[in-house]
Formats: C-alpha cells, sequence, structure tokens
C-alpha cells in the first residue's frame, strides 16, 4: 500500500503541468469530500434545528474590506503551499504538498460538522455556496500547488535528508509559459472566490 502511494506521488514529477494539476485538483477534492463524510457521520446533529445567522455577521466591515480579509486570508495559504513546494522536497513529498491535504481535510471537517461561522440551514445550501465560493478557492490552491510542485530547491531521497541529491538556486528557477498560465488561473480563481464571498456577507 505504502509502495503504491510513494508510487502515485513520484508519477507527479513525471507528467506535465496541466495534467499534474488535474490530479492534484482530483486528490484534493477526494481528500475533501472523504473527510465531509466522515464530518457528517461524526456530528450528524450540527444539520438540526439550525439557528438562523445573517451572513452579514461574518464580514469584515465593507465589501472592499471583507474582500481584502479574504484574499489575504488565502494568499496565505497559497503561500505556504507555494514555499513547501518550493523550499524542500523529501522523496516524492513536499511540505506544500502536505499542507494542501490538511487543508482538504480540514475543509472538509468544517463542511461535514457545519462548523462554518455562518452555519448553513442544510446541505444542499452549503453545497450551493460550495459550488459558488469554495471549489474556486480550493482549485487556486490545486493550480498553485501543480504549478510549483517540481521547482524545489532542495531535494533528499526520502526523510529525514541525510544528503541533498539536488541543490538548485533561486536565481536558476524558471516558469513555462503553460505554468505561467496556470499561476494566471490561480489568481483568477482566488480573487473571484473572494468577491464572491465578499458580496455574499454584505447582503
Amino acid at each position: 500500500m505504502s509502495k503504491s502511494i510513494g508510487r502515485f506521488f513520484s508519477g507527479l514529477y513525471q507528467v506535465g503541468a496541466v495534467k499534474r494539476t488535474i490530479i492534484i485538483w482530483l486528490l484534493l477534492q477526494a481528500v475533501l469530500w472523504v473527510f465531509f463524510v466522515i464530518g457528517y457521520l461524526a456530528r450528524p446533529g450540527a444539520w438540526q434545528d439550525v439557528p438562523a445567522i445573517a451572513p452579514a455577521s461574518a464580514a469584515v466591515g465593507g465589501v472592499a474590506s471583507t474582500l481584502g480579509y479574504i484574499v489575504f486570508r488565502n494568499a496565505i495559504v497559497l503561500l505556504l503551499i507555494g514555499a513547501g513546494n518550493i523550499l524542500v522536497r523529501f522523496g516524492s513529498v513536499t511540505p506544500g504538498l502536505l499542507v494542501l491535504l490538511v487543508q482538504g481535510a480540514t475543509i472538509g471537517w468544517v463542511a461535514g460538522t457545519n462548523g462554518f461561522e455562518v452555519p448553513f440551514p442544510s446541505i444542499a445550501a452549503a453545497n450551493l455556496q460550495y459550488l459558488r465560493i469554495g471549489l474556486w478557492e480550493t482549485s487556486a490552491y490545486a493550480v498553485f500547488c501543480g504549478l510549483t510542485l517540481t521547482k524545489s530547491l532542495l531535494v533528499a531521497d526520502g526523510f529525514p535528508a541525510k544528503e541533498w541529491v539536488e541543490k538548485h538556486t533561486l536565481s536558476s528557477l524558471k516558469f513555462s509559459r503553460v505554468e505561467r498560465i496556470l499561476a494566471l488561473l490561480t489568481l483568477l480563481f482566488l480573487v473571484g472566490a473572494a468577491l464572491v464571498e465578499a458580496l455574499y456577507l454584505a447582503k
């Protein structure tokens, strides 16, 4: 089992940026939904008799302030993913990839237990909001992970690192045209989702 997982992650480095990004996106969605189901089964009562709370209660000032806060919050996640990928890789796993998977598990658990700052009255309402906002936020995470995953400056055969089999410098980092397009897509997903969420909270 562990060898199969190792081969799966190793395979991510053998494919192009677009295919790698799609695989990572599917992996993130799978983790997210598995933890959603676990959370729902663990706390089914969280979806019963949910008190009505106005979305504006989670807003940070006006639309502009809320938008800035959401973008900043998600930018931190992207920074952790990107830095974790670029700084170091142990075998076929980077800290950035682990951050992404933990983020997916956390989002899934919060969604499954209806642990949002503004709880949803039903699963249908939560899923609709996910299609409007969450899907694009998580897509931004996955796309950014996909385009930075193969850029590690220090690479070891395993963890803990006994020696670095590859060493690179920041100046040697290069991004292809496709990777630059993926970076733009990340930005569009991030800002677009934040704008939709800010407008929703400003109701």
